[in-house]
């Protein structure tokens, strides 16, 4: 895989996962996305709720194992984003080749514990008995959707109090 291409995998795939949409897009085909879902029942978001907490738990552990990876390559953060930004042609820095050889070792790791942390939020989501597919709609109607924000944000307002 040229370097190129890898770069620009990475790039969609993000380091940092806010949102775990990213699991499921591969697995459920996309839908018409100007008509997000958002009547769910009650129990459902709860259950979203639930569920995303310890997916959230997931994604962080990920985002720092992908820290870990990209200081153990002899670069940081900023330096690794710039070399992104550098293969995608938005910048007119340069790399070192030595720079160019640690930032593909990192990107393939990340990768690697980005397709494991896919692997284990699915598992998550069966054990939980979430839908994949169920569980994509209300992380585009919680993006996309304001007044089912609004009602998952108050659920968990309410379980962070009790």
């Amino acid at each position: 895989m040229n370097t190129k291409k890898l770069i620009l995998k990475i790039w969609m795939i993000g380091i940092f996962m806010f949102f775990a949409s990213f699991v499921v897009n591969a697995q459920v085909p996309q839908s018409n996305q100007s008509a997000v879902k958002a009547d769910f029942e009650d129990e459902e978001i709860e259950k979203f709720v639930e569920v995303n907490t310890v997916v959230i738990e997931v994604q962080k552990k990920a985002q720092d194992e992908a820290m870990v990876i990209i200081e153990e390559n002899d670069l940081d953060l900023q330096r690794f984003n710039e070399i992104v930004a550098i293969q995608q042609g938005k910048s007119e820095e340069e790399a070192t080749p030595e720079e160019l050889a640690s930032f593909n070792q990192a990107a393939q790791e990340i990768m690697k514990n980005n397709q494991e942390t896919q692997a284990e939020i699915i598992e998550l989501l069966d054990e939980n008995e979430v839908d994949q597919k169920t569980y994509q709609q209300m992380m585009m109607a919680y993006q996309q959707d304001e007044e089912f924000r609004a009602k998952v944000d108050k659920i968990v307002q309410e379980k962070s109090k009790g």
